[in-house]
Formats: structure tokens, sequence, C-alpha cells
């Protein structure tokens, strides 16, 4: 499976699967970075890591993603993390 055909969602899905791990991932940006027209572009570099990921393990989706900002001190962090899966066949 491409990873552009693999589903990140923040929700669930309608068909059966099974679970195969959590996922993580996370990019940490000076205070400076980003502004706010930079915001998806950092959601899209976490989106493509995490499919990524699942591709690396055989799953089909990520589910019941998560996306995390943290503001420090000198820096900004996010994150997204969830659930890859792998879609069972329809027999």
């Amino acid at each position: 499976m491409e990873e552009k055909n693999i589903i990140i969602t923040t929700g669930d899905l309608k068909e059966d699967y099974e679970i195969i791990k959590p996922l993580y991932v996370a990019e940490r940006v000076g205070l400076t970075y980003p502004k706010e027209e930079h915001l998806n572009e950092i959601l899209t570099i976490l989106n493509d890591r995490l499919k990524k990921q699942c591709k690396e393990i055989g799953g089909d989706a990520v589910v019941c993603c998560h996306i995390v900002y943290v503001p420090n001190s000198g820096s900004k962090l996010f994150s997204i993390n969830g659930t890859a899966v792998k879609i069972k066949s329809k027999n």
C-alpha cells in the first residue's frame, strides 16, 4: 500500500480492523516559527511521518489520532499520536 493511501483519522473506521500498535510523531520548532500560515505545513509533515511509520509495520490506517501543541520557553512542540491498524479483508 502506498503511503498516500494510508488513512489518518481523528475518529474510528467503519471497517473491521486489527490493532497493530500505537504510533507517535513530533516536531519541535523555534518560537518565531511557525507563524499561523505554516501550521498546515507542520501538520502535513507530521501526517507524512505517521503514514510512513504505519506503512513500515504493514498498517492500512492510523485511527483515533490526537494532535497536541505544547509551548515551551524556547520552542513549540507539535505531535500526533494514534493507533496503527490493519483493515480486515472482506470475504
